[in-house]
């Protein structure tokens, strides 16, 4: 059937492109989620390639891993972003249901292909869930929506497996949840806005007492904030705080690695869009209280020299508990003082 190797071909191509894409920026920015996400891309294209060449049972293996992969991305982001939400993950639970609905057709004497219920049905209830998780969190209806076509295949995959039907949509599904990925992933932190007037680059230490100034000073601009504080602030900032209870947008003072993550995509966006990434960091004392000094200074030591590749400056508020030598040390690590 020349239409099916045309389509297969296709799929194949969506999923080597979008995997090469997610796994790039996974090693650039050393992102957890998008390496599972990526390496859930590899995986259909492993069963794209399987069931071309022959082995459909050894495929169908492989759309678990594609589902695992897309899954534990969204879960990472979850669990990173939005931990208020991580309840919603008690969900997966239900993965095995499709097994139980089938069952009971059979049961009642509907006529079910045989081996549905297996591999693929497990995995398309995963997807849907994985869907439902994602629109519930991220409010984003394309990327759970486009994820409905290829779960739908995924359910009912022996009775459509090797037909037309079968082929079109799961290219359809992938294609559209390609897309979907690469958007979401792509839109991040920055926000826009005008670039701000900075000379200096890298990490610049601030008076606490002083850091009201700043702050009004670049309050037009696009700012990212991580603080303890509560409150309001401009519509174009992005605001982390650091706390050791979960809830929308927090961060575990624990988490540097997280939090070096964050700010470095911040400053890459930044760039990528023509302006400058602003960074303020409020809450190094906190830091301090809960992680080694030198996993601090190494942290800071690494969001310092991402800043200079990328042009853009992070302000480190000192407050009175900063000790002298850990001052020294920070001076020594940084390019500028106000």
């Amino acid at each position: 059937m020349p239409q099916v190797v045309e389509i297969e071909s296709v799929m194949l191509a969506v999923s080597l492109v979008t995997f090469g894409y997610l796994f790039a920026r996974a090693l650039r920015e050393r992102s957890p989620a998008l390496l599972s996400a990526s390496f859930g891309w590899a995986f259909l294209s492993f069963h794209v390639f399987l069931r071309v060449s022959g082995y459909p049972s050894l495929a169908e293996a492989f759309l678990y891993f594609f589902a695992l992969g897309v899954s534990l991305y969204v879960v990472i982001l979850v669990r990173e972003m939005y931990p208020s939400k991580t309840a919603l993950f008690a969900l997966y639970l239900l993965t095995p249901v499709s097994h139980v609905v089938y069952r009971l057709m059979e049961v009642m004497g509907y006529p079910i292909p045989k081996g549905v219920g297996g591999i693929a049905s497990d995995s398309g209830v995963m997807l849907l869930v994985t869907a439902y998780i994602a629109y519930r969190t991220f409010k984003r209806p394309l990327l759970s929506l486009s994820v409905v076509p290829v779960a739908v295949v995924f359910l009912a995959y022996k009775a459509l497996r090797g037909t037309l039907i079968g082929f079109g949509l799961m290219t359809l599904g992938a294609l559209v949840f390609s897309i979907a990925t690469i958007r979401v992933t792509s839109s991040g932190l920055f926000k826009g806005g005008s670039v701000p007037d900075v000379e200096v680059t890298g990490l610049v230490l601030v008076e606490s007492r002083k850091l009201k100034s700043i702050l009004d000073k670049y309050s037009e601009s696009p700012i990212l904030l991580i603080t303890r504080s509560e409150g309001s602030f401009p519509g174009g900032w992005s605001v982390f705080r650091v706390s050791t209870v979960p809830f929308e947008n927090s961060i575990s003072p624990t988490a540097l690695e997280r939090l070096r993550h964050i700010i470095v995509q911040y400053l890459v966006e930044a760039k990528k869009s023509g302006s400058r990434g602003l960074v303020v960091i409020d809450c190094l004392d906190f830091l301090l209280l809960y992680n080694d000094r030198l996993a601090v200074l190494k942290f800071l030591g690494d969001v310092r020299d991402h800043a200079i590749v990328n042009d853009g400056v992070v302000f480190v508020a000192l407050g009175e508990s900063i000790d002298e030598h850990t001052r020294r040390l920070l001076e020594k690590l940084s390019d500028g003082r106000v």
